[in-house]
This record gives C-alpha cells, sequence and structure tokens, in this order.
C-alpha cells in the first residue's frame, strides 16, 4: 500500500463502485468514502483507529463485499481529511450517522477498531436506531491515560516511532522491507502529529464503559491475546456490560489485528 494511494483515475481518491469517493457528509468536513460490495446485502460500516485511515480495513473488505454492503470512510483527522481538526467523540459518532445518511442507509452493522471502537461505541449509545450489530476490535470503554504521554510527546517532537512498532510487531516483522508493519511505518512517519495527538487525548480520557449497559443490539467484542492497551480483561469486561455481546479472542494477535487477523475477524463479522 502506497502512503497516499491513488484511484484509477489518477487523483489520488480511492474510487467505489459508485464513482469517485469524496464528499462532505457534513458542512467542514470533507472525506473519502468507499462503499462497495453486495448493494442488497447488509451494510456494514468500518471504522478505522489511529492515525491509520481506511486502508486499514483492505485485508479485511474481501471476506465481506460478496454478501454485504461495506462502507468505510476517513475520520476527522485522518487520510483525506487530515486537515480537519479531531472533535468530541459526539461529534465524530454523528459524522458516521451523516455517512449512512450520505449513502441512504438507514442502519448498518457497525464495526470499530481501536479508537474507532470508541467512536463505534458512542454511535450505539446515542444513535441506537442506527445500529444493527456492534462489532469492537481491540479497543478500550474505560481511560488509558498513558496515550495522554505519547500525545505529549507527539506534540514535543520526541516521539520514537520504532518503539511503537516494537508494541504492535515482532523484531522479524519489523525487518520485513514490505508487510503490514512497513505500511504501518509509513502511516506513522506520514500521519499529521497534531491531529494524531488529538486522537490520543480522546483514548487517553475516554469514559463510556456504564454507558454500555444501555446497547441493546446484539455485540461481538473481538480480543487481540497479546493487546498491551486495549488488553484481554479489559475487553472481557466491555463484554460482561454489553447486554447482548459474545467474546472472541484471536489467539498470539496484537492490537493491529485487522492487519495481520483479517480472516479470523471476517469470520466473526459474517456469523
Amino acid at each position: 500500500m502506497e502512503t497516499r494511494p491513488r484511484g484509477r483515475d489518477g487523483t489520488g481518491v480511492t474510487n467505489t463502485d459508485a464513482g469517485p469517493g469524496l464528499v462532505e457528509p457534513v458542512p467542514g468536513y470533507r472525506t473519502r468514502v468507499v462503499d462497495e460490495g453486495a448493494r442488497d446485502g447488509p451494510a456494514v460500516v468500518l471504522l478505522h483507529g489511529t492515525p491509520l485511515d481506511l486502508r486499514a480495513w483492505d485485508p479485511l473488505v474481501p471476506a465481506l463485499r460478496a454478501t454485504r454492503r461495506v462502507v468505510r470512510f476517513d475520520a476527522r483527522g485522518h487520510g483525506v481529511a487530515e486537515d480537519v481538526p479531531v472533535p468530541d467523540v459526539g461529534r465524530l459518532a454523528a459524522d458516521v450517522v451523516a455517512v449512512l445518511d450520505h449513502l441512504g442507509v438507514a442502519d448498518a452493522h457497525v464495526v470499530g477498531h481501536s479508537w474507532g471502537g470508541e467512536i463505534a461505541q458512542r454511535v450505539a449509545v446515542e444513535h441506537p436506531g442506527r445500529v444493527a450489530r456492534l462489532s469492537l476490535v481491540c479497543t478500550r470503554a474505560s481511560p488509558f491515560p498513558p496515550f495522554g504521554e505519547l500525545a505529549a510527546s507527539l506534540r514535543g517532537g520526541t516521539v520514537d516511532l520504532e518503539a511503537l512498532l516494537g508494541r504492535w510487531f515482532t523484531p522479524a516483522e519489523r525487518a520485513e522491507p514490505a508487510g503490514a508493519a512497513a505500511t504501518v511505518r509509513a502511516w506513522l512517519r506520514d500521519a499529521d502529529r497534531e491531529r494524531w495527538a488529538e486522537a490520543l487525548d480522546m483514548i487517553a480520557t475516554f469514559d463510556g464503559l456504564a454507558d454500555l449497559a444501555a446497547v441493546a443490539a446484539p455485540a461481538d467484542v473481538v480480543v487481540a491475546e497479546l493487546d498491551a492497551v486495549a488488553t484481554p480483561a479489559h475487553m472481557a469486561e466491555i463484554a460482561r456490560t454489553l447486554p447482548d455481546a459474545a467474546c472472541h479472542v484471536l489467539p498470539g494477535a496484537r492490537h493491529l489485528a485487522p492487519l495481520q487477523h483479517a480472516d479470523a475477524i471476517a469470520r466473526v463479522l459474517l456469523a
């Protein structure tokens, strides 16, 4: 994957079934939307983590689009929308609804990874009628203060990107010239540091665990066994709080599971 992908028309925009995907679902927020797959199938909306963008779901989409309408987009501060400041999580949840409205989708299976999982939680809590099913992948529902320190290091120019990669990939994976680690390294290097820091500040203070008790939609909680942030213990607590949740553990997986364990996650989402 290139760090700034080109669409088939050479414009830098990812093309979709419906043509070039730049839209403005909310005034002042112009983003890239990919809408593909089975148009008569259930809709699935995929919400990426930080500082990634919609391409983080590339390994997963092929398994879904034969039977699902698959929607993904760049959140504020990320991808083609990196010049848009990251607001509060309620505004980010409203953006998801605005994209669904733009596409004429009444409700969807909402899937969120990491930071995107926190946005997905707010969609389920604040816009329950739009969520047919909720899937949370390697995310948190309680504050994670160390990310406030990481945000400060980004703003101060002292962040160690290789140390971050060491949380997600083995030394052998980081040494490969191509593959997931190389792709993520390029994402980290090219990310807007302030936008990334804004998203990390949100994760550092996000506190929505108690609210999950009111979520009526059936839910999946997908756990990476070796995740040091969205730990198995914390995600088990999320699963216990949700009224109708099934917990799935991915053995040997780390935080960026959608990039490396897409087939296993797809099996959960299609079940």
